[in-house]
């Protein structure tokens, strides 16, 4: 398992570097994979080669630290709207691994039989440079499991404001919504569950829950599926949307932007209600007349460039005036579109759901529910009861 783990990080880094001039995400996504692999290598240094593992200690112990900050300016690169930069402030987010790096030099310096009795044998040794070591590797850890915990939320909440943002500029989403990072989180929370299990119980009970296996395990299902998926993600607000982000964060007017924080998204806009009603018959007309919501790529850009308007305006008219996301808005005509076929019985739901723009019978169901509160079945049934 050890060296599959390896095998995939030796794989994937160098492709991970090669990419980074054209999406720089793929920076920290590289030395997540790294840090990850090297410390893979524990079991197999401390059984295999004994003889080099003060050395691998300092070298891993401040690998630790890169493994939050990295995923998280992954993540954040993966769902921006912008293309990505890490910038020198952000730096401050790796501020754990220079005292992880000072605490590695003072583990160099241990006699190699101490070093082998503390990190291999868990003895107790009773020195004064020893217990000094000790309660900095402690109290290391405990910031890193606070650290890992401030990471996780910060990605769950990243993603929803992402997934939110998709509804405001696709029709479909579908292999958008990035639902592998998901299954990641869970997994890296039971690697780090199992590691902090692991280490309690052969403390406290001196004997382990779970041995070394099942970590490594979970350790291989999570290096899997970061390069499994990794490799194949580009940023998708920035390729298909940013050009929307951008002109909706620019000034379309000379009026002050408001100060009402719930309308900070639209601040900078000029639009009044009358031009606001103009446009909302405009979509809807667009929508009627051009059945434009049978294009399943259908998206705000396309959208904009059709009636010839801002999709700053677009999106405004949509979320305010309609209140309503562009991906609600568009499978709403879909749905309508869909409920005659639906009574008809003529076709499948398959095919009446891509007839009508939607790109899988999933989504289709999803949608059909969400707007007539049955799904398809429930619906014809229904009516010819009544």
């Amino acid at each position: 398992m050890t060296m599959i783990i390896v095998g995939q990080v030796c794989i994937s880094v160098p492709i991970l570097l090669l990419r980074v001039t054209k999406h720089a995400m793929n920076l920290p996504l590289a030395l997540f994979l790294f840090a990850s692999g090297i410390l893979a290598l524990n079991s197999t240094i401390s059984s295999v080669f004994s003889d080099y593992y003060p050395l691998y200690t300092a070298f891993a112990f401040p690998a630790l630290f890169l493994l939050c900050p990295s995923l998280w300016f992954y993540v954040e690169g993966l769902t921006a709207d912008r293309p990505w930069q890490l910038q020198k402030k952000q730096l401050n987010h790796y501020g754990l691994v220079a005292p992880a790096i000072l605490i590695s030099m003072m583990m160099l310096f241990l006699p190699e039989h101490i070093h082998a009795a503390i990190f291999i044998h868990d003895e107790d040794v009773e020195a004064p440079f020893v217990s000094i070591l000790l309660v900095s590797i402690l109290i290391m850890m405990l910031l890193w499991l606070t650290q890992c915990a401030y990471t996780l939320l910060k990605i769950v909440r990243r993603l929803n404001q992402y997934r939110k943002r998709l509804k405001d500029i696709f029709s479909n989403h579908e292999n958008k919504e990035l639902n592998w990072l998901n299954w990641l989180l869970f997994i890296a929370i039971g690697v780090w569950l199992c590691s902090v299990v692991t280490v309690l119980t052969s403390n406290l009970f001196d004997h382990a829950m779970f041995n070394s296996n099942t970590e490594l395990l979970l350790s291989l299902l999570l290096i899997w599926c970061i390069t499994h998926f990794g490799l194949q993600q580009k940023p998708v607000l920035v390729m298909q949307a940013g050009s929307v982000f951008k002109e909706m964060t620019t000034d379309h007017g000379n009026t002050p932007p408001k100060k009402d924080p719930t309308t900070h998204k639209y601040q900078r806009s000029a639009l009044d209600e009358a031009q606001s009603a103009r446009i909302a018959i405009k979509v809807n007309s667009a929508m009627e007349q051009d059945k434009l919501y049978l294009d399943p790529n259908l998206s705000l850009q396309k959208l904009s460039k059709h009636l010839n308007i801002s999709p700053n305006y677009i999106s405004q008219t949509l979320n305010e005036t309609l209140a309503i996301s562009f991906f609600d808005f568009v499978n709403q005509w879909r749905i309508e579109a869909a409920k005659p076929k639906i009574l008809a019985n003529s076709s499948t739901v398959l095919d009446i759901a891509l007839e009508v723009g939607f790109n899988a019978r999933s989504s289709f169901y999803k949608a059909f529910k969400q707007t007539t509160g049955k799904t398809p079945s429930e619906f014809r049934k229904a009516h010819v009861n009544s």
